[in-house]
């Protein structure tokens, strides 16, 4: 062990760790769950890092041979060589001080290596001195958290719209076959699956549209605001600077008030809240699609779900709609995620908001899910068949398509005919066609097009008595 020593006092650190007494006080005081930071959010402060060292140096407020080593191991850190220094619980003190510090006690110990020196010395390169020049954890965490965000939105958006493609190619496939609709659980009136399935995609795409525009609201960043947003200590033209290497790597702007973003969590809030209404939408086609599989004997059976694992541990050769389920429970955590993000975005207070890692925590781990939830549900929707002969079943057995003859019969006659068709234990069409009211042809030719807007057909309107 080495020892180290702040204005505290005294601590032992492991001789070969990277980190430093700052991250072994943190490690020690917050054991709080099995969540440690997340290495999107580390990659992160280690880009911010690694674009300060470049900007100051540019500005001449950071000798060229210590920028040199601090970006020289911050590129390290982004290869991935010292994951494991990198300890701390997602749960921690405000403001995410102890995540950042860990990440400054790492660099500064790599480039103190770098030019010769022991770490725990930090005699060359110092964190707070060197490594966190121009910064402070009030907006380099937030501004890491809306860069972690930004790039984990990529591959979730991604997904997304290969997930509302799989429900586009099942509309296309199934656009002729048609089913009775259901409102109130009850049966209703025609529709295709072409149009169910059609109708799902065009509520992804507009949640997506949603996503879209939350991510784009996350590249302001208040980076180089330090302490309040004010720029204490920051070169006048650091922000700037800054942002400019940044933008190497991910698309960003400078703020224009760095003072409401370290107080300000709103724009990540609204981020969580299009992953939340995305989630609900997933959920509900979820739920649409459990009923629609139930049975498969005793229940709809329309729609004929993958098998991907047996669905009972004592019942033999009962399948479960598990994706689906699955996909219901990720969005529930979805919303639950984004309701402690509500909660942390308006528990800021005067110049700080300190749940900084509590709002990337549920933000990061939302991302994530959903990105793993839809390529999950695409796979799901990629192998679903309708059972169209069930699906004419359930059809000719219901009354639903008595709607498509009020314009030829009348509301009124029709609902009788509903009634005695109910008493009789006959379908609607055999009543119609056995009173000789219409013919079978003419009474299909109306059902086929009774799912959606149709002209009265005169010739048939002729021939009914």
């Amino acid at each position: 062990m080495r020892s180290e020593e702040d204005f505290i006092g005294k601590i032992d650190v492991p001789d070969n760790a990277y980190y430093g007494i700052f991250t072994v006080r943190a490690d020690k005081n917050f054991k709080l769950s099995s969540s440690k930071v997340h290495m999107e959010l580390i990659r992160a402060v280690i880009l911010i890092k690694k674009c300060a060292a470049l900007a100051n140096m540019e500005l001449q407020r950071l000798p060229k041979k210590e920028g040199d080593a601090i970006v020289q191991a911050a590129e390290e850190a982004l290869a991935g060589k010292f994951d494991k220094e990198f300890i701390l619980d997602a749960f921690q003190a405000g403001a995410g001080t102890p995540l950042h510090m860990n990440v400054n006690e790492v660099l500064a110990n790599r480039a103190e290596e770098i030019l010769g020196g022991e770490l725990g010395k930090y005699r060359i390169i110092h964190p707070n001195n060197h490594v966190n020049m121009s910064q402070s954890s009030n907006n380099v965490v937030p501004s890491a958290v809306r860069i972690a965000a930004i790039k984990l939105s990529k591959p979730l958006i991604e997904e997304a719209k290969a997930l509302q493609k799989s429900f586009e190619k099942k509309a296309a496939k199934y656009s002729k076959t048609i089913k009775i609709g259901r409102t109130h659980l009850q049966d209703a009136v025609p529709i295709t699956y072409g149009q169910t399935f059609a109708a799902w995609a065009s509520a992804l795409e507009k949640d997506i549209r949603s996503l879209e525009s939350s991510a784009k609201g996350l590249q302001e960043l208040g980076i180089g605001g330090t302490a309040v947003g004010s720029g204490i200590t920051a070169h006048p033209k650091f922000r700037e600077k800054i942002i400019e290497f940044l933008n190497n790597d991910v698309k960003v702007v400078m703020a224009k008030d760095a003072i409401e973003l370290t107080q300000n969590m709103n724009d990540l809030l609204e981020f969580s809240a299009s992953m939340r209404r995305y989630a609900s939408t997933i959920s509900r086609i979820a739920n649409d699609l459990r009923l629609l599989s139930s049975g498969p004997k005793a229940a709809i059976a329309e729609v004929i779900l993958p098998e991907v694992e047996p669905g009972s541990s004592i019942m033999p050769g009962k399948l479960n709609p598990s994706v689906p389920e699955a996909v219901n429970m990720v969005s529930f955590q979805v919303v639950a995620n984004d309701l402690a993000v509500m909660l942390g975005a308006q528990s800021g207070q005067l110049e700080l908001n300190f749940c900084a890692p509590l709002i990337a925590h549920n933000i990061i781990q939302s991302e994530e899910l959903l990105t793993n939830c839809n390529k999950m549900f695409a796979e799901c929707i990629e192998g679903t068949k309708i059972d169209e002969k069930k699906t004419k079943e359930n059809f000719d057995r219901t009354f639903g398509y008595a709607t498509a003859l009020n314009p030829y019969l009348g509301y009124s006659r029709v609902s009788k005919l509903v009634s005695e068709a109910y008493r009789m234990g006959v379908t609607l069409k055999e009543l119609v066609v056995q009173k000789g009211i219409m013919s079978n042809e003419d009474l299909e030719q109306i059902i086929a097009t009774a799912n959606g807007p149709s002209e009265i057909d005169p010739k048939i309107k002729e021939r009914i008595k």
